[in-house]
């Protein structure tokens, strides 16, 4: 009798095993990843326009600065963000130069529309709109995604995946000049 327990057993966990990685298997292959690279329907158009969002560059890099027109171009990921003004708010504005890494806060304002001509060239698109949490997520044409928090005062009704982004930058409101430690030499 012990002899068919412990013959029983193996053959029970590997069945158990088998179902388990079955089950796995089966599960992922029903996720489908969102893709920005459908065609929305109907007729070319804009969907939504003024849409306010604070986009925050953890990493971005100073292309060029106007100091007296108060201007800064930025490059985020490799996409050059246009010159635009630099807020008020901005206080250390004088520190900033050319080629420093800065962590900025740029307000922008998204037209979303149906665009006339297939992959024509376009900002961005929309993978998914979330308007519970007014959250946007949007894939740039180097295929870099990101969630944008869109205001309380915008609307997202009629915004589909697929549909194309025109960003216009306005104003840069925070910039964070990111200082690297120089590393400590050690003595031997």
């Amino acid at each position: 009798m012990r002899a068919q327990q412990y013959l029983s057993r193996p053959s029970y966990r590997r069945a158990r095993a088998l179902l388990t990685v079955s089950i796995a298997v089966s599960l992922s292959a029903c996720w489908v990843p969102p893709s920005a690279s459908v065609r929305p329907a109907g007729p070319p158009r804009v969907v939504s326009e003024g849409i306010e969002v604070d986009r925050v560059a953890h990493s971005a890099w100073v292309e060029s600065v106007d100091q007296t027109a108060r201007t800064v171009a930025l490059n985020v990921h490799g996409n050059p963000v246009p010159a635009c003004t630099v807020g008020r708010s901005v206080r250390n504005w004088g520190e900033i130069r050319k080629g420093d890494q800065v962590k900025a806060t740029v307000r922008e304002v998204l037209t979303v529309y149906v665009p006339p001509v297939p992959n024509r060239s376009q900002d961005a698109r929309v993978l998914v709109v979330d308007p519970s949490y007014r959250v946007l997520t949007v894939q740039y044409p180097n295929g870099v995604t990101e969630a944008l928090k869109v205001g309380l005062g915008a609307r997202l009704e009629g915004i589909e995946a697929g549909d194309s982004i025109a960003i216009h930058p306005v104003e840069v409101i925070k910039l964070r000049l990111r200082r690297h430690a120089m590393p400590v030499r050690q003595a031997w």
